[in-house]
């Protein structure tokens, strides 16, 4: 019973390892059908160039694993195939984080049993104004700032979620992108207007996507910057 064991391990690591791709680039068709399709056990994805584009499992079948990680710069989709179940309800796609992996076993020839990896929030130091990268904008990411500065979000999306937080008594502004908006403390700037802090120490901005318009920011009395 033991070689048999030990032989299925053997046969299993050596088909995983001959089934690694890397290099793959995720789909600007952001549909089941239009997903690249993978073929291997372990998917490196190195390139999703847009937030949500896709990549699609192969079709259910029984005990598979399908191992995904997301090396891209934007959030990874992942769709099952035709009729399938992530097990967020049939032909439903679910995401991985830039940085983060999805390891998916189907438990039938329908069904999946995914488990992704979640991203903790993360910190950067700003020491000057600079324009954030999408992960700095993205999953409670804060933003330290030590000194006058103007951070510039990209456009909004759906994963919008972030704060600023300065360190001394520095003017810090954060600046849409022109065509979002900020609802700042609950009021609807004009599209392309700028949130100036206090240039107190400990100001603090929370950022979250609202709608497609833009996003709503919850501070300690930051102002209309102008555009």
């Amino acid at each position: 019973m033991a070689d048999v064991t030990l032989s299925t391990k053997i046969d299993n690591f050596l088909t995983e390892t001959s089934q690694f791709a890397t290099g793959l680039i995720a789909s600007a068709t952001q549909t089941q059908a239009g997903g690249l399709a993978l073929t291997n056990v372990t998917n490196d994805i190195t390139t999703v160039a847009n937030p949500n584009d896709a990549v699609t499992l192969p079709t259910a079948a029984v005990n598979d694993v399908v191992k995904i990680y997301n090396n891209g710069a934007n959030v990874l989709q992942v769709f099952p195939a035709a009729s399938d179940n992530l097990g967020n309800g049939v032909d439903a796609s679910t995401t991985i984080d830039p940085g983060e992996f999805g390891i998916f076993t189907a438990k039938d020839a329908t069904n999946w049993i995914s488990v992704i990896s979640t991203p903790s929030s993360k910190v950067t130091i700003h020491t000057g104004s600079g324009t954030l990268t999408r992960s700095q904008m993205s999953n409670g990411h804060t933003n330290y700032v030590n000194a006058a500065a103007t951070l510039t979000m990209l456009a909004v999306d759906s994963d919008t979620n972030f704060n600023v937080k300065t360190v001394g008594a520095v003017a810090v502004s954060v600046d849409p992108d022109a065509s979002d908006l900020i609802y700042l403390d609950g009021t609807a700037l004009d599209d392309g207007d700028k949130i100036t802090n206090l240039s107190t120490a400990g100001d603090v901005a929370a950022i979250q996507y609202y709608d497609a318009t833009g996003a709503y920011a919850t501070t300690n009395g930051w102002t209309d910057g102008g555009a």
